[in-house]
């Protein structure tokens, strides 16, 4: 997704704010960090749910959903 700093990042910001209002909590994915020492995640998500491995079998997941909206670009 794009830096927050920008405007096409305030928008990925924005819309990702309102997917997960309703959200106690979100799943986290992690497998290996970039180049850049980031951490690359899988992020999933499902409003109402309060069970963590319900949320991680079924739950939606973001990182297509921000892909799918042309809120984000594929890193390779």
């Amino acid at each position: 997704a794009p830096e927050k700093s920008t405007t096409a990042g305030r928008r990925a910001a924005a819309w990702v704010t309102v997917r997960l209002k309703d959200c106690q909590f979100v799943v986290i994915k992690t497998y290996k960090t970039d180049k850049y020492a980031r951490y690359l995640v899988d992020v999933f998500y499902q409003s109402g749910e309060t069970d963590p491995n319900v949320v991680a079998r079924e739950g939606a997941y973001l990182n297509s959903q921000l892909l799918e909206e042309g809120l984000a670009v594929k890193w390779s």
